[in-house]
């Protein structure tokens, strides 16, 4: 599933096994695989496969973590020991600890709300592994009545997207053109909102 409805369906950077689905890209990634990279000194063994034309927005990102991660000026500023940290790898759902997961967490945000945080949801309007739509029916489901009711929000004159504040702090803004990390896709929309939340400005 693409994590941008409009853009290409391309493949993580750490594709589990059976995952992967480009041909050129599975070439690839079988050619880095066998070769170590070297990273600021630092021999790895595991680079992430290239990223193919038209995945830049999408993979990119995730592509360049994994030399960001295993740079010796990263894991210094970290305070990684060298030999109790190997390798940095980005993990996938089959490497994920875990056994149990939580039904809802919608009991856990009202309980942050109440008590008086204050909260900022936002979600890409492009985002199709967590729709807008599901995520504004949670908070809907909080039952908190609204403040300011739901409107377009603008950066330099143009729509950025809607949004809708309610009592108990809490505001949902939708991105868009966002997709499912919605910074990823629309960097200066996310900042504009983040600045405008930080600073209690309307957005």
């Amino acid at each position: 599933m693409t994590a941008q409805i409009l853009l290409d369906n391309c493949y993580l950077a750490s594709p589990g096994p059976g995952t992967q689905t480009d041909k050129s890209a599975s070439a690839s990634r079988k050619t880095l695989s066998e070769e170590a990279v070297i990273v600021t000194g630092r021999r790895v063994k595991h680079p992430p496969p290239r990223v193919p034309l038209g995945c830049y927005i999408q993979s990119y990102t995730a592509y360049l973590s994994y030399f960001w991660a295993n740079d010796a000026l990263t894991r210094d500023a970290l305070g990684i020991k060298d030999g109790t940290v190997d390798e940095w790898v980005r993990c996938h759902d089959g490497d994920l600890p875990y056994a149990v997961d939580i039904g809802s967490s919608i009991k856990y945000h009202r309980n942050v709300t109440v008590n008086g945080y204050r909260a900022l949801v936002y979600s890409g309007d492009h985002d199709a592994i967590v729709p807008h739509l599901g995520t504004q029916a949670w908070v809907r489901s909080l039952g908190f009545p609204i403040v300011d009711d739901w409107r377009a929000w603008h950066l330099d004159g143009q729509s950025a997207g809607f949004t809708i504040t309610y009592s108990n702090n809490m505001t949902f803004a939708t991105v868009k053109g966002g997709g499912h990390t919605a910074p990823q896709y629309e960097p200066e929309r996310c900042y504009a909102m983040f600045s405008r939340w930080v600073l209690h400005q309307p957005l």
